[in-house]
C-alpha cells in the first residue's frame, strides 16, 4: 500500500484540535474554576466533572457501535459514515462548551444544586458532542492505511497536535491572565491571602489582615472576578477549533462502506507463503515489513499478538471482540495511560496554587512546560516504537512517570518552586506523550482488518477510561481535606499507582493468537468447525477462529 500524502496525514491530525483544545480546559481548569471562580464545593465541583466523564463514557459505545454500520443516507452515505459523526460532534461541542466556563446566566445568586443543574446540561451535550468527534476521528485510522509504521505516524502527529492544542490553551491563558491582572488590583474584593510583605487570611468577601500594612497586598490567585478571562479563552478555543476543524473535512476523504469491505476481502485472499506478513503490526519478531519505501525493512514486535497462518472467516462482530483476552489487556492498558495523564492535567494547576503557593500565571506556565516537553518527545515515538517494541516503550514511559511523581512527593524549598516544578513537569509531560501514542497503537495493532469494529473497540477504551477517571477524581475530591498538601500526595500517589498499573499489565503482553474462531486455511480443512452456510470475510486479527454467535 502507498504512503499516505502528507497533505492527508495534516489535515487528518488537525481532525482532533478542537476536542483537544476543550479537553485542555476542561482536565487543566474546570475544577479550579468552579472551585475558586463560581465558589462551589469541591464535591460539588468533583461531581461535575464525574456527570461530564459519565456521560462521555456512556456516549463512546453508542457512537462506536452506530458509526460502525453502513450510513443508509444517500448524502451522509457519500460524505463518510466516520466524517458524517465528526461534523455532528463538532457542532454539539461548539454550541455548548463556552457555556461551561461562564457565570450562570439567568441563575447566577441561586443555590448551588440550581446551578449546578444548568451546567449538567450542557455538560451533558458537550461529551456527546465530544465523544462523537474522538471515536470517528480515531476508526478512521484503520481504514486510511493498514501499515503499522503508518498507523504509528497518524497517531504520533495527531498527538502532535494534542500537544500542541494544550499549550496554545496555556499560552493564551497565561495572556489572558497576565494582562488582566493590573486591572483588577484595586477591587476590594479581590482575594487576598499572602504577599512578600504581608499577609491577610479570608474567604475571598471578607478579608482581615493579620499584620497592619500600609496599603492592601493582593495575590496574584485566581477568584470569582476571572469568570469574565476563562469564558474569553473558551471562546478563543472554539474559534480556533473550528477552523481546523474545516480543514480536516476539506483535507481528509473517507472510501465508501462498501469499498471498505471490498477491499477487506480482497486482502483476505491474498496469501504471502506459508505466514501471513500482517503489516499492522500483529507478526512475531524479527518478521519482515515491506516500507514507504518499498523496501523491507526489520520490525522489532515481541509485544503481544502474532497469527501463524492465514485463515478466512467471518468478520469480528460485537460479542466477538468480548471474547478476546488482548482486548481486555489493552483496554486496562488504555485506562492507566488516561488515569495517568488525566489526574496530572487535572490536579498540576490546584497543586501550584494551593501546595506550592505560587501566582495565578503559573497555572499557565507550568503546563505549558509539560505539554512542551511531551510534544518535542512525540517527534522520535515512531522510532523509538519501531526500536523497541511496543512493550519496552510503554514500560520506559511509565518509569519515566514514576521519576516525575516521586520527584513531586520529595519537592520542597524555593529553588523546587522556581525551577524544579518545571522540570518535573517536563517528566510528566515526556511520560504521558509516550504512553498516549503506545496505547493507541496497540488498539491499533488489536484492530487490524477488522475496521467495520474499529469504532466499537474505541469507544469501549474510552468507556473505561471515561468513568474510571470520573470515579476517581470524585473520591478525591470526596476526601480532599481542603489543605494544599493534599494535592502532592494526589500527583505522588494516584498518577503513581497508574504507572504501576501499566508495567504490570505490559508484563502479562504475550505473543499469542486472537480467538478460537478458526473456519479454515489454504492447506487444511477442520469439517467441525466449518460453516458453509454463511458468507466468509477475512479477519487479520484472528489466527484461529470459530463461526461468530452473535
Amino acid at each position: 500500500m502507498k504512503s499516505l500524502p502528507w497533505i492527508v496525514k495534516l489535515s487528518y491530525g488537525v481532525g482532533h484540535v478542537f476536542n483537544d483544545l476543550c479537553a485542555s480546559m476542561w482536565f487543566s481548569y474546570l475544577l479550579i474554576f468552579y472551585e475558586k471562580v463560581l465558589l462551589f464545593d469541591p464535591m460539588m465541583a468533583g461531581l461535575v466533572l464525574l456527570v461530564g466523564q459519565v456521560a462521555d463514557g456512556l456516549s463512546t459505545p453508542f457512537v462506536g457501535i452506530f458509526s460502525d454500520k453502513e450510513n443508509r443516507i444517500p448524502v451522509c452515505a457519500r460524505y463518510g459514515r466516520r466524517k458524517v459523526w465528526h461534523l455532528a460532534g463538532t457542532i454539539l461541542v461548539a454550541v455548548s462548551f463556552p457555556f461551561i466556563f461562564n457565570s450562570c446566566l439567568g441563575c447566577k445568586g441561586t443555590n448551588q444544586w440550581t446551578q449546578f443543574a444548568y451546567y449538567v446540561f450542557f455538560v451533558c451535550v458537550f461529551q456527546f458532542g465530544w465523544a462523537c468527534v474522538q471515536i470517528s476521528h480515531l476508526a478512521l485510522i484503520p481504514e486510511l492505511t493498514t501499515k503499522k509504521h503508518q498507523r504509528t505516524e497518524l497517531n504520533s502527529i495527531r498527538y502532535a497536535f494534542t500537544v500542541l492544542s494544550n499549550l496554545s490553551v496555556f499560552a493564551v491563558t497565561f495572556l489572558v491572565l497576565k494582562t488582566g491582572s493590573d486591572s483588577n488590583s484595586e477591587d476590594p474584593n479581590q482575594r487576598v491571602i499572602r504577599h512578600a510583605n504581608c499577609t491577610a487570611r479570608g474567604d475571598g468577601a471578607e478579608l482581615v489582615a493579620v499584620e497592619p500594612v500600609e496599603k492592601p497586598c493582593y495575590l496574584d490567585t485566581i477568584g470569582p472576578e476571572d469568570v469574565g478571562k476563562f469564558h474569553n479563552v473558551a471562546l478563543i478555543c472554539m474559534a480556533v477549533g473550528l477552523i481546523f476543524s474545516t480543514i480536516f473535512h476539506f483535507g481528509v476523504r473517507e472510501q465508501s462502506f462498501s469499498r471498505v469491505q471490498i477491499q477487506m476481502d480482497e486482502r483476505g485472499r491474498q496469501r504471502k507463503g506459508g505466514r501471513d506478513m500482517n503489516e499492522e503490526g500483529l507478526q512475531s519478531n524479527g518478521e519482515k515489513e515491506t516500507g514507504e519505501n518499498g523496501e523491507e525493512e526489520e520490525e522489532r514486535t515481541d509485544d503481544a499478538i502474532v497469527v501463524v497462518e492465514k485463515v478466512s472467516c467471518r468478520r469480528m462482530k460485537i460479542l466477538d471482540w468480548f471474547k478476546e483476552a488482548p482486548f481486555y489487556q489493552i483496554a486496562l492498558l488504555y485506562l492507566a495511560t488516561r488515569l495517568y495523564v488525566n489526574l496530572y492535567q487535572v490536579y498540576i494547576p490546584l497543586y501550584v496554587q494551593e501546595t506550592l503557593k505560587l501566582g495565578e500565571t503559573f497555572i499557565a506556565t507550568v503546563p505549558f512546560a509539560m505539554f512542551l516537553a511531551g510534544f518535542l518527545s512525540s517527534v522520535s515515538m515512531k522510532h523509538i516504537n519501531k526500536q523497541i517494541g511496543r512493550k519496552r516503550s510503554f514500560a520506559a514511559g511509565c518509569i519515566v512517570g514514576l521519576g516525575g511523581c516521586l520527584w513531586v512527593w520529595l519537592g520542597e524549598g524555593s529553588s523546587y518552586g522556581q525551577w524544579g516544578i518545571f522540570a518535573v513537569a517536563a517528566l510528566l509531560g515526556i511520560a504521558g506523550s509516550t504512553l498516549l501514542i503506545t496505547s493507541l497503537s496497540f488498539t491499533a495493532d488489536l484492530i487490524g482488518d477488522n475496521v467495520e469494529g474499529a469504532a466499537f473497540v474505541y469507544g469501549f477504551m474510552s468507556l473505561t477510561d471515561k468513568i474510571s477517571n470520573g470515579v476517581i477524581i470524585m473520591l478525591i475530591q470526596d476526601f480532599n481535606p481542603d489543605e494544599g498538601w493534599y494535592y502532592r500526595y494526589v500527583i505522588a500517589f494516584a498518577c503513581g499507582s497508574a504507572c504501576v498499573l501499566g508495567v504490570l499489565v505490559t508484563l502479562t503482553l504475550t505473543r499469542f493468537k486472537i480467538g478460537n474462531r478458526r473456519v479454515y486455511t489454504q492447506d487444511e480443512t477442520s469439517p467441525e468447525l466449518r460453516d458453509d452456510s454463511a458468507p466468509l470475510a477475512t479477519d487479520r486479527l484472528s489466527g484461529s477462529s470459530s463461526p461468530s454467535s452473535s
